[in-house]
């Protein structure tokens, strides 16, 4: 035992003189053991005494009670408030400057916390501490080196709104019971890491922020929640992200060039997309193709661009329509007939708007050439007409051609009885050659061997080649488009 554990008089955790009927001195005592106004004039005394004397503030251990107040006050060496302990009240730190290497290890906050407008000039931590009261506030907070929240227990939402980090920022909450952590118009400069673990609900909101390329690597974990980039300049910054469940992402407003980022760390955590707003996607979708050109990930423009036809082709659907919305608010109507007519007649009225057509030229180029990103679907419609054209000639006749007739007869009179080809008139029920001639038919080569029969034969036959001709220079425009046209 030390000489303080020894003396009944003094604390034995810095030595002061006891509280009362205390073991411990009035900063150390449980709140129980004192009142808010002595322990609040011994504070007073106590920052008096050490800017006087020019000391360093020592606050390990402290038990607060009542509302704090560190506002504007400057920390000319590290505070230490490792395992202090803040029991009731509003804890304040509001302009606070805080000069050299800030630890918060331990502490625990019952009431609310405000940083705001404090300045950090050097790293500061928050490690273990548990901020169990109202919504935390870092807002326009200055920090110019790195900051870590790491093993912290957060009760309620925390603010970085207008926050400045010109260091590297690490935000682990893995217990996190708020439901929302706000950035927005944060100034981000270094590398951004953030991990956020909990099952339930949370709102990740990056609005309006501005990010400096030479530095900025932002990396975001998020279980189940929403991360917006809101109206945010995302300009040659790297992003990284791991979400998973029904977590999302908005990208509303977001001016994206020569960031990277992954295709499929996004793929389907679009929220416009999953809440139907198919014009706002579109734009999201546009968005996204042109930063995918702009760092040359020509794949993953080809998707964006089928995204963003997909989304248009979504917003004239029926099922997107006003009328439909009308339908679906009157649905609870009990005559089941009424609802059915009703159905019906908005059914009606989208079919012959020019929405209708509109979704429908967008379905054929989806399906025939996948919007120009896809030669493939060109092959497979090619060989869909050419099978269809072929079972259709099947049953309406192809005939050998008479100057193949005439070739044959002219090859039996030159060689005699020893020629056996014989000439057997129309061709009716030879699926093979049926094929062959919808081949030549498709690709308009005309070896002349074949020719329809008479009737509609020859409007098949004049159709299929207009319909080769066309899906040709479809593929040719396709091919040309997905290997050298960007």
């Amino acid at each position: 035992m030390n000489k303080a554990e020894n003396n009944p008089n003094k604390c034995p955790i810095c030595e002061r003189s006891t509280h009362k009927e205390s073991k411990y001195c009035i900063f150390h005592a449980s709140a129980e053991e004192k009142t808010e106004e002595e322990f609040k004039q011994a504070l007073k005394e106590y920052i008096q005494e050490i800017k006087k004397e020019d000391k360093d503030f020592n606050f390990e251990g402290f038990i607060f009670v009542g509302d704090i107040n560190f506002n504007n006050i400057e920390f000319n060496e590290d505070p230490k408030f490792v395992n202090a302990k803040f029991i009731y009240g509003s804890i304040s730190f509001i302009g606070t400057r805080f000069e050299e290497k800030t630890s918060f290890l331990g502490v625990l906050f019952n009431g609310t916390v405000d940083f705001g407008g404090a300045s950090f000039r050097k790293e500061v931590e928050f490690k273990g501490t548990k901020f169990l009261g109202g919504p935390t506030s870092f807002k326009k907070v200055y920090f110019s080196s790195d900051v870590s929240f790491e093993g912290n227990i957060f009760q309620n939402n925390i603010d970085f709104s207008n926050t400045q980090f010109f260091g590297n920022f690490i935000g682990s909450f893995d217990k996190f019971n708020g439901s929302e952590i706000n950035f927005n118009c944060a100034d981000i400069n270094k590398n951004f890491d953030i991990a956020l673990t909990e099952k339930k609900h949370i709102n990740l909101n990056f609005e309006s922020i501005t990010t400096y390329f030479a530095f900025t690597d932002i990396k975001i974990i998020v279980k189940n929640g929403g991360i917006s980039f809101r109206n945010t300049l995302l300009d040659k910054i790297s992003l990284c992200f791991e979400i998973y469940n029904d977590s999302y992402i908005d990208f509303e407003g977001a001016r994206i060039k020569d960031t990277v980022f992954r295709r499929d760390h996004i793929e389907g955590h679009i929220i416009q997309e999953n809440k139907k707003s198919y014009d706002r996607a579109k734009e999201i979708y546009i968005t996204l193709k042109n930063n995918f050109h702009s760092i040359g990930r020509y794949d993953d423009e080809s998707w964006a661009y089928i995204k963003e036809r997909d989304m248009e082709k979504l917003s004239y659907s029926f099922t997107n329509s006003e009328e439909n919305d009308t339908y679906r608010f009157v649905s609870n109507m009990k005559n089941i007939f009424d609802r059915f007519l009703l159905k019906i007649k908005f059914f009606t009225k989208w079919l012959f708007s020019k929405k209708s057509l509109n979704w429908l030229k967008l379905v054929i180029a989806s399906f025939i050439y996948g919007y120009g990103e896809n030669p493939w679907r060109v092959i497979r419609f090619a060989l869909i007409i050419i099978f269809l054209f072929a079972i259709i000639l099947n049953f309406s006749g192809i005939v050998i051609s008479d100057r193949t007739n005439l070739i044959i007869e002219f090859i039996k009179e030159s060689q005699g009885d020893e020629y056996t080809l014989k000439y057997l008139g129309p061709i009716l029920g030879s699926f093979l050659n049926c094929l062959y001639f919808s081949v030549v038919t498709f690709t308009t080569l005309g070896y002349g061997d074949f020719q329809p029969a008479v009737g509609l034969s020859r409007f098949f036959v004049s159709l299929e080649s207009i319909i080769g001709a066309i899906t040709m220079a479809l593929f040719v425009y396709t091919f040309a488009r997905r290997t050298g046209g960007r």
